[in-house]
């Protein structure tokens, strides 16, 4: 009874996008919660540290009580570069970035992830040519200009380094994704890569944090800001494993719009949760940035129907 109700077609079609209003909220809201905890003084390499921590030991639970073992550590090297690459290193620029600039606009530049991961892949040589994904690299460098211009960054009181800065976390999150497509073993499970990764990324932090930053001392917090950070932790986790979750069922072009929901979240929760206005300028670079990320995906899914079947 209960597997019929589950295979039932309206609830086939609303779980994959109740999950995709989920994972934009979530992520919508972190450059919201990263703000305000450092706002408070914790240093962002202690923040990044403890985020990575908590999820990675979330992960490792849920992969204990689910039956997994935990990953192989023959592939300890690709571990590593992936963890930097795809965790700790963009989230720790994104938690420096956000302190100078709006949340909402942090929320938007991640966003971008896709145009970069086209970028690297045209680098590579993995991406094949697109008149529709020129296109859409077109309305991406306009919806920079339009964020970058005197008049947004004026109002926003947003440092154009700052900016500049946090588009380095959608940049390395693509070359991660580039790199992972690449080198990834074939044996290796997505959810061993993710808990692997986590894993690499804390033990990355810890060591950075220890020489580079005042430790945070997490148990002794105030505890609005302690439980700010644990939430962040566990939904980090929650967070992974919904989204490959998202990919089982529905796919990766349909999980993709998980950057929409996002950047609409975390433009909302940065007006409530810090009054921050964005420019019209920065409007209209989000209509041009979603067109942008529209066409590329658009372009991905014509070449890869375009190509034989049996390949």
């Amino acid at each position: 009874m209960y597997a019929r109700f589950l295979q039932h077609p309206w609830i086939v079609r609303i779980v994959p996008v109740s999950i995709l209003l989920l994972l934009g909220l979530l992520w919508g809201g972190v450059p919201s919660i990263a703000k305000y905890v450092i706002a408070t003084g914790v240093h962002p390499l202690s923040y990044s540290f403890w985020i990575l921590s908590i999820a990675a030991s979330v992960l490792i639970t849920i992969n204990f009580v689910s039956g997994r073992r935990l990953p192989p550590r023959r592939h300890i090297f690709f571990y590593v570069v992936c963890g930097v690459s795809g965790s700790a290193l963009p989230t720790t620029i994104m938690y420096y970035a956000v302190s100078w600039i709006p949340a909402g606009l942090m929320a938007l530049l991640i966003a971008v992830a896709p145009i970069f991961t086209y970028l690297s892949g045209m680098v590579v040589k993995v991406e094949k040519y697109h008149p529709l994904k020129t296109l859409g690299l077109l309305l991406a460098f306009i919806g920079m200009l339009l964020i970058l211009m005197p008049e947004s960054v004026a109002q926003m009181k947003a440092p154009v380094w700052a900016i500049l800065l946090g588009l380095l976390t959608p940049a390395l999150y693509a070359v991660n994704i580039v790199y992972a497509a690449l080198r990834r073993p074939h044996s290796l499970h997505t959810l061993d890569l993710s808990v692997a990764m986590i894993i690499a990324a804390a033990v990355t932090m810890l060591g950075v944090n220890v020489l580079f930053a005042p430790f945070f001392q997490l148990w002794n917090a105030e505890p609005l800001i302690a439980l700010l950070v644990l939430y962040h932790g566990v939904l980090t986790a929650i967070a992974f494993s919904l989204f490959y979750y998202l990919i089982k069922i529905s796919g990766a072009l349909f999980s993709s719009q998980v950057a929409y929901s996002a950047t609409i979240f975390g433009i909302l929760i940065g007006a409530y949760a810090h009054d921050e206005v964005l420019p019209l300028f920065v409007w209209l670079a989000t209509v041009a940035m979603f067109a942008a990320i529209w066409f590329i995906q658009r372009a991905r899914q014509l070449t890869e129907e375009s190509q034989p079947r049996n390949q």
